[in-house]
């Protein structure tokens, strides 16, 4: 019985400690508006992972693909409200490389937050470029001070989990950063040798119009969130229809060539036979 006591003492003085040690809290008559894009990890739950920039290739796309709308979260501080707020969205110009109704366009005039909601989407759409395989341009776009919200801070972390020290990323601005650029994937090199041999442009491209592929199939965020089509063992089934669709090609007498001016070839042990055609 004592030892019972004892405990339900210790637990007492335990929740008045936690009582004292308040935490901060928004308190202000004033919405606040920033921005706060990410996603949830995917092996702990109800922790976030945020980032202030997005980061996008159209080489990661089928040749058909002219635009691609990218887009950052907003989120409010304060309380909700029955009726749409109008939110002030700029161009910061002497950050930006991206030309208007060249590189992208976007109405940031009507972007509010909705009648009972505490966040919106900034919505920008890209567009392919012949000079963005010779260069990347950049859009960054920034919340001011407006008759509805205030700005609140220029820079938060880059989690929700309280305990963490996390980096220190952007609040009142979201990059964008696109190009058409040509280089190996981190999931190929992690993944794909073996399988699919060495990589390059035509490979890459022959895979992805086969298989549908996006360019968050393609991203290491498609992979660690688990939801992306390119994780370890899709590599494999994805070179055995490879090898299906570059051996009916050869059979029919019209070989794949890739990059090097070769015959597509795939890993060791999914290897197409174009025999035919050495041995002439």
């Amino acid at each position: 019985m004592k030892k019972i006591i004892f405990v339900f003492a210790a637990v007492l003085a335990l929740a008045s400690s936690c009582n004292e040690d308040k935490i901060p809290t928004f308190d202000s008559d004033d919405a606040g508006i920033y921005f706060q894009d990410g996603f949830q990890t995917r092996f702990y739950l109800n922790i976030d992972s945020y980032n202030d920039s997005t980061a996008f290739s159209f080489s990661q796309c089928d040749y058909n693909v002219k635009d691609t709308v990218l887009t950052a979260r907003l989120r409010t501080l304060g309380k909700l409200c029955n009726y749409d707020r109008k939110v002030k969205v700029v161009v910061d110009k002497a950050n930006s490389t991206a030309i208007e109704g060249t590189h992208f366009t976007a109405d940031f005039d009507t972007i509010c937050i909705k009648a009972g909601k505490s966040e919106a989407m900034v919505s920008v759409t890209f567009h392919r470029t012949p000079d963005l395989k010779e260069k990347q341009v950049r859009l960054v776009v920034k919340v001011e001070d407006n008759e509805n919200f205030k700005v609140p801070f220029e820079q938060q972390k880059n989690t929700n989990v309280y305990y963490a020290s996390g980096d220190t990323i952007r609040a009142n601005a979201y990059v964008f950063e696109v190009n058409e650029f040509y280089s190996e994937p981190m999931l190929w090199t992690m993944f794909g040798n073996e399988a699919m041999g060495p990589w390059s442009i035509s490979k890459q491209r022959l895979m992805t119009e086969l298989f549908d592929l996006t360019a968050y199939d393609w991203s290491i965020d498609g992979w660690r969130n688990g939801n992306g089509k390119i994780q370890y063992k899709t590599f494999y089934y994805y070179a055995v229809k490879m090898r299906i669709y570059l051996q009916g090609k050869a059979d029919e007498g019209n070989p794949v060539i890739d990059d090097d001016g070769s015959y597509m070839q795939l890993g060791e042990a999914y290897q197409v036979d174009y025999s035919a055609y050495l041995n002439k």
